[in-house]
């Protein structure tokens, strides 16, 4: 009995990827971000807000009522679209490592 190989056409698996890989991220849990500039000029990465000790602490402190000088702040911070979510640039140092849990209290 003689076994043949079926080949996949090379432009359907660039085509595979091409497509897939951009889900990956969303499809494992949390990423840590590209890098990124924060308004103050520190080096940062663009992570969700949950992944960012600096909002969980001003959140914990102020709830719904932050002062406009901290709401202006996390505005310059922002690092991707809307639509993508609220992102913004995280000093290294506040960013939460995918693995912890990162829950607003």
């Amino acid at each position: 009995m003689r076994r043949t190989s079926r080949l996949i056409p090379f432009g359907f698996v660039i085509l595979a990827l091409a497509v897939l890989l951009p889900l990956l991220p969303s499809a494992f849990g949390h990423t840590l971000g590209s890098s990124c500039q924060t308004p103050e000029k520190t080096e940062g990465r663009c992570v969700h807000f949950s992944s960012c000790r600096l909002v969980l602490r001003h959140y914990a402190m102020y709830k719904e009522h932050m002062p406009p000088v901290i709401m202006r702040f996390l505005q310059r911070a922002r690092c991707k679209p809307k639509n993508q979510g609220y992102h913004l640039c995280c000093e290294l140092k506040d960013v939460i490592p995918a693995n912890a849990n990162s829950k607003l209290k």
